[in-house]
């Protein structure tokens, strides 16, 4: 396990779950709202996103992580943290994608919040960025709940993406005024 949360726990991806990451990339409300492709079409498509993570987690110490819920160990989606390049300024994205059965119960709140305590504290970044579709409300929201800026609207593999930032500075003083306990609550492992 990589991180947890209070109802989350984070784990890096291993070729033993290919099955479950397939069955979840078939689920509707986890490819909704897409920026990148995520349904995988075959086993063996599968099976190479998982090996690209696992490289992603060998080089960086991050990547998009399986979410389990604890408290039924069900896989419920991904999240973590992705390297990208933004016109010459080298970026960590956060992404958090659930299927549609754990929507509305406050996982993705969660799991951002882990994310981004994680990325500050153990990676010491300096900004944590967010992508998103205009029509994703459901992100936006989230996003406003751990203050990230709107940036702008980009381009991004072809779709329209509204940017978003979240500055390390800000994140200190969210989390360590007390404001937010649950960020205060994620750990590593």
């Amino acid at each position: 396990m990589i991180l947890e949360s209070d109802r989350i726990s984070f784990h890096p991806w291993s070729l033993s779950l290919k099955n479950e990451f397939f069955t979840l990339t078939q689920d509707q409300g986890f490819n909704r709202f897409l920026i990148s492709k995520y349904r995988q079409e075959s086993l063996v498509e599968a099976e190479n996103w998982i090996e690209e993570s696992i490289s992603l987690q060998e080089k960086y110490g991050i990547s998009k992580w399986a979410l389990f819920e604890k408290s039924t160990g069900n896989l419920i989606g991904l999240g973590g943290l992705s390297p990208w390049r933004f016109h010459e300024e080298d970026l960590f994205d956060i992404t958090y994608r659930l299927r549609e059965s754990a929507w509305g119960q406050g996982y993705g709140t969660e799991a951002a919040g882990a994310i981004c305590n994680y990325g500050f504290t153990q990676l010491h970044l300096p900004q944590i960025t967010a992508t998103i579709t205009p029509d994703n409300f459901a992100s936006k929201k989230i996003l406003n709940h751990w203050e990230f800026q709107y940036d702008q609207r980009i381009l991004l593999h072809g779709v329209s993406t509204d940017l978003y930032r979240l500055k390390a500075k800000l994140w200190r003083f969210k989390v360590f005024d007390g404001k937010d306990s649950a960020a205060n609550k994620s750990r590593e492992n």
